[in-house]
């Protein structure tokens, strides 16, 4: 039994990836389009351990101009610990991972100082898994929701593609952030929302998501799926079978007035026939922190709240910026 390294990622990979559930504590789905997610996987360094050839645990991280993010980190279901069960630290799996990680410090420069993750705050066994193996919270992101059970369009909103313009916004907004790369914008198109003459007022990219939530957060999360989908307008904002939403990056606010960037959600909402969205944030972020006391986040926000997401970092790394969240890595 030992891990195989691979600069692509597996058919038999992606399986196990379709059926892990994520999350323990509080909320907990699944992914719902993970193939077609895995195919944007960035650069993609990728250690699977197998028994008599059968596929039962998984590390990938994708290799940035900085160092590694740890984009997957999953074990076949029968190997899973229970609730805040904890795995035997001599166990042989516990060893091969130990093994994989001090070998990716060793060989790629940078990662003794960006080798990071995100786990969910409530999900005991992740935080346990990466403490055990060098990892430690560094920073907070904030899950922040927004919805409108009757998205309103606005015809000044304009798809585009990507510009040097905008392009000079983001790096100027972004770029002194920890962990800025330009991957995933760079070729990729943007909403704007402009004035009557012309004006951007605010802009980000989008990406659609779809998962089946099994749990929403909070002591009732359970009982709520199962009740959501017979209360009218409600089921139009949580579908727990395929919960199909927006998660908003790169987001930029030139005219400066924050209400801007709530016309453009509920705008990009409305031309995308959606009903909800996720941000994340590094909770240090300026435009977040201006945004949480002005934006009127909407009734799913009511519901489940604002969710924590710890910054995981292994190494003596301390980030003096906020974390920059590229919405691919959260879904």
């Amino acid at each position: 039994m030992k891990f195989e390294q691979s600069d692509h990622i597996s058919t038999d990979l992606i399986h196990l990836f379709e059926n892990t559930v994520l999350g323990t504590n509080g909320a907990k789905y699944k992914h719902l389009d993970v193939a077609q997610s895995v195919a944007h996987t960035d650069n993609p360094l990728s250690f699977s351990l197998r028994r008599s050839e059968q596929l039962i645990a998984n590390i990938t991280f994708c290799k940035r101009p900085f160092g590694l993010y740890l984009r997957y980190f999953a074990f076949e279901q029968r190997f899973h610990s229970k609730g805040k069960a904890r795995a035997n630290p001599k166990s042989k799996i516990k060893q091969e991972i130990a093994t994989v990680f001090d070998d990716i410090i060793a060989k790629y420069p940078g990662s003794d100082d960006y080798c990071y993750a995100y786990i969910d705050a409530k999900n005991i066994r992740s935080k346990w898994m990466s403490e055990t193996f060098g990892f430690r919270t560094k920073a907070y992101l904030a899950t922040q929701s927004f919805s409108r059970i009757w998205p309103k369009a606005d015809p000044l909103l304009k798809e585009e593609r990507m510009s040097s313009e905008l392009f000079e916004t983001i790096e100027k907004n972004y770029r002194h952030y920890t962990a800025y790369f330009t991957h995933f914008f760079e070729d990729g198109n943007i909403y704007s929302l402009f004035d009557s003459n012309g004006k951007r007022l605010a802009f980000a990219q989008f990406h659609k998501v779809r998962w089946e939530i099994q749990r929403l957060p909070g002591k009732l999360g359970g009982l709520s799926v199962k009740l959501l989908p017979f209360i009218p307008l409600l089921n139009q904002l949580i579908q727990p079978k395929e919960h199909t939403f927006l998660v908003p990056d790169s987001v930029c606010n030139p005219s400066g007035n924050i209400k801007d960037v709530e016309r453009l959600f509920e705008a990009v909402l409305a031309k995308e026939s959606l009903h909800s969205l996720l941000w994340w944030n590094d909770t240090r972020d300026l435009l977040y922190r201006e945004a949480k006391q002005k934006l009127s986040w909407g009734l799913l926000h009511q519901i489940i709240g604002v969710a924590e997401v710890d910054v995981v970092v292994r190494g003596d790394f301390e980030p003096k910026n906020p974390f920059f969240i590229a919405g691919f890595d959260m879904v």
